[in-house]
């Protein structure tokens, strides 16, 4: 018998007791009984009606809880807005289990246990206030539509073992899990490859592979960055339209022979001065390095050699959906706003 059957039939109990009943207990339970009512289940409805004058079901009192409201507001101000926290130890302040601080936490307060997000560490106060200003001169500078190409470096290893998806694994029985499973082999000194990209709201450029151990100069640079990716993807896509250049502030990027042949093309680019130092949070390429990541070490993928991987990053990298980085560099304007005018990590 589900709820509203029950509440309609202590109305009909109810009703008879009242009018036809005359008020007699056993008159009602008479007649109900030849309705196949059990004689419990009549009695319990008279006796709730004649206590509480309804037959409506009222909410109980149930079990009595164990952190009282007052304790319940200290142990808000105990966690909240702190980290390095542990409700086991919390637990026996209160002399409860550590059960009852996480069930209380999640359905008697709006205290929320949130993953700590990384965000870059800038050395002194000016440093960060300059960082500020400059991340509100580059929002002034692509107001009125002003499209935004990126670029940056990243290092790939032959194994994306530090890719999320790959740093668990599922198992029955832990004994039985092969050992290429259940441990990450790393060696000392792996081999990696340096990759380049450019990208804007069209698109991402040719990938550049970087396979010398040597850094990145300002002639690499410019060879096999500037003259052979990152021009002919400008002519490509924006050709005619309003933007602006903006890399990290790498030496190799400002480097006199690259600045120079940015200019002789009539490349707007953000000058070294006004580049906000490392608010990487305001960079979608840094999350797109991410998603190619996991699409590269997908199924705990692993290269053989360089030059697969090499292959296979090339390959993943036309797979990054326009759309996508089209409403990343659209939203970079928004971000940098908030950062000027409400500290670098209001959006971390």
């Amino acid at each position: 018998m589900t709820r509203r059957e029950r509440e309609d039939l202590a109305k009909r109990v109810c009703n008879f007791y009242e009018d036809a009943g005359n008020h007699s207990v056993k008159t009602t339970v008479n007649y109900f009984k030849k309705l196949s009512v059990p004689e419990r289940t009549i009695r319990y409805m008279l006796r709730k009606y004649l206590v509480h004058q309804t037959t409506e079901f009222l909410p109980r009192k149930g079990r009595p809880v164990k952190i009282t409201d007052r304790q319940l507001g200290g142990l808000v101000k105990t966690v909240n807005n702190k980290t390095g926290l542990s409700q086991r130890l919390i637990a026996k302040d209160y002399n409860v289990h550590q059960s009852t601080i996480s069930r209380t936490l999640k359905r008697r307060t709006s205290v929320v246990i949130r993953k700590r997000k990384k965000a870059p560490k800038i050395n002194s106060e000016a440093q960060e206030k300059l960082a500020q200003k400059n991340c509100g001169k580059l929002y002034r500078m692509i107001l009125n539509g002003c499209d935004i190409v990126l670029d940056d470096e990243k290092y790939f290893g032959l194994s994306g073992d530090n890719v999320l998806c790959n740093q668990r694994f599922y198992t029955t029985d832990p004994s039985t899990t092969p050992t290429d499973v259940k441990y990450k082999k790393k060696s000392k000194f792996s081999p990696k490859l340096l990759v380049w990209m450019a990208m804007s709201s069209k698109g991402v450029s040719d990938i550049y592979i970087h396979r010398s151990k040597q850094a990145v100069t300002g002639d690499i640079y410019l060879n096999e960055c500037i003259n052979r990716r990152l021009l002919p993807f400008i002519e490509e896509h924006h050709k005619n339209d309003n933007f602006v250049f903006w890399p990290d502030k790498a030496s190799a990027h400002y480097a006199g022979v690259v600045l120079d042949r940015l200019e002789e093309k009539n490349i707007p680019i953000v000058p070294k001065q006004h580049n906000p130092t490392n608010v990487p949070q305001a960079r979608p390429i840094e999350t797109v390095w991410s998603i190619l990541e996991q699409k590269v070490y997908a199924q705990n993928w692993v290269a053989k050699d360089l030059d697969s991987l090499a292959r296979r990053i090339k390959i993943k990298a036309k797979e990054l959906e326009k759309k996508m980085l089209q409403d990343m560099v659209n939203n970079i304007r928004k971000q940098l706003r908030s950062m000027w005018r409400n500290g670098l990590y209001s959006i971390c």
